[in-house]
């Protein structure tokens, strides 16, 4: 049997942080045993393995943690690069059957190819899995990704919030001859103009990217992350209208 005994920053519902004593007791194929302040906290089935954290970034989610539907206390993050037999890891988040290796072709879900959405997944640092803003966390054993040798492992930071900005490019494919639009670029719509921009040069497909904003120290990252050009609002002589066409 493992066991893990550590402090970490746990957030509460108040939106506060307090260092809380935290105790992973257990192994991958019997599961674990989470405490908190030595008293039980939560009880997971097989499929785990403790990961060493090295780097999490601070998402908008962990920012309005106390405001979503789910429980607190907890510790938070997501966007987690780790150390798994002294190897630097990314760990995708949602602990779907699939991802714990656990009978996911009962599941409709995992079995379709949706196990991001799987009912019942918990997620790490959002949804009752503790986070990366610890020095230890428990990843599902399928949740697991080497990290490449040519990409630092501060960059690898940005693997959780890039996959949904790939993901939200593949489920809205543009086609060539599109114009695409990405709103108030900041830390997600970066990410999707990167992503626009290397699914262009992946496909062979000719369409347009714009990114349209309001402050000028954005126009340089822009055009630098692959947009074809930018529009800056602010003192600008016309206003942008939108017309929304049924798919």
């Amino acid at each position: 049997m493992t066991h893990i005994t550590f402090q970490a920053q746990e957030y509460q519902a108040d939106g506060s942080f307090q260092s809380i004593t935290y105790e992973f007791k257990g192994n991958e194929s019997e599961g674990w045993q989470i405490l908190r302040e030595h008293q039980p906290f939560l009880q997971l089935g097989a499929g785990y393995t403790p990961v060493k954290s090295l780097y999490c970034g601070v998402c908008s989610t962990d920012l309005a943690r106390q405001f979503l539907p789910y429980p607190l206390p907890q510790v938070i993050g997501h966007e987690v690069v780790g150390l798994k037999d002294e190897h630097p890891v990314v760990v995708e988040i949602n602990a779907s059957h699939l991802a714990r290796a656990e009978h996911p072709e009962d599941c409709p879900f995992c079995r379709g190819g949706m196990n991001s959405q799987c009912p019942d997944r918990i997620t790490l640092g959002i949804n009752q899995l503790p986070g990366g803003f610890a020095p230890w966390f428990l990843a599902p054993v399928n949740a697991i990704f080497q990290k490449p040798k040519e990409i630092s492992d501060l960059a690898a930071s940005f693997t959780e919030p890039f996959a949904a900005a790939l993901q939200g490019v593949e489920a809205t494919s543009p086609k060539n001859g599109d114009s695409v639009a990405v709103l108030g670029p900041r830390r997600l719509g970066m990410l999707i103009i990167a992503a626009l921009q290397g699914f262009r040069k992946q496909q062979d497909l000719d369409f347009e990217i714009t990114g349209i904003v309001r402050h000028q120290q954005l126009e340089a990252t822009c055009l630098e992350l692959g947009a074809d050009q930018v529009i800056n609002l602010t003192g600008s002589p016309f206003s942008l209208h939108l017309s929304l066409s049924p798919v």
